[in-house]
């Protein structure tokens, strides 16, 4: 079982297919640029909403953007962490 509050489940003996350090460092890699990719997108649709006059709908969105960029930021310092 995992400690941080909000990674708290217990897990099998199979931790799914990352195998190695490297695979490890790859699967973050794309995590990364996945993430990434979504913050774009995320970010071109708040201004399309404000374009629609929808705010509410846009403010929603840029707080998900913030969070997305939160979360980014720890799989950029889980990556540093390894080292490269």
């Amino acid at each position: 079982m995992h400690d941080h509050p909000s990674h708290a489940h217990a897990h099998d003996d199979a931790h799914g297919a990352v195998k190695s350090r490297e695979e490890a460092e790859a699967l973050l890699q794309f995590t990364l640029r996945h993430n990434r990719s979504h913050e774009e997108e995320l970010h071109d649709l708040g201004h399309a909403l404000e374009a629609l006059g929808l705010s509410a709908a846009a403010n929603e969105v840029w707080y998900s953007l913030d969070d997305s960029k939160c979360a980014t930021e720890h799989i950029e310092r889980a990556l540093a962490s390894l080292g490269n």
